[in-house]
């Protein structure tokens, strides 16, 4: 399988060229940092406008990166966010790698899953 990713930016700077991004996505990774409570707060926000651009029911995890270093979002609140968005929710290290290859392949899965294989 081949991904094409992109990294959207949540500076307010790109907020316009995000639809650009989000049209015709097969998945979507919702990614905070778990070092920010303000970034967790974005979330919902992020989901609602791919939701209204894609027009259609896409694969999509909640991850909370940053587990190498002091939390200030608790796992509790974040998982219960993942479950009102219909996610599942990972945490991932990009420093470290930890789980970072197991989130490709949960997307990767569920990309595949949705075209029936």
């Amino acid at each position: 399988m081949r991904l094409l990713l992109w990294d959207i930016g949540g500076q307010a700077q790109f907020h316009k060229l995000r639809t650009i991004y989000f049209k015709g996505s097969s998945a979507a990774l919702g990614v905070f940092d778990i070092t920010s409570n303000q970034s967790l707060l974005k979330i919902p926000g992020w989901i609602s406008s791919i939701k209204k651009t894609v027009k259609k029911s896409i694969p999509m995890l909640l991850l909370g990166n940053k587990i190498d270093l002091s939390r200030e979002v608790e796992r509790s609140e974040a998982q219960d966010l993942a479950k009102r968005l219909n996610c599942e929710y990972l945490e991932t290290s990009a420093k470290t790698g930890e789980n970072v290859e197991l989130v490709f392949e949960k997307i990767s899965r569920a990309c595949l899953k949705t075209i029936g294989i």
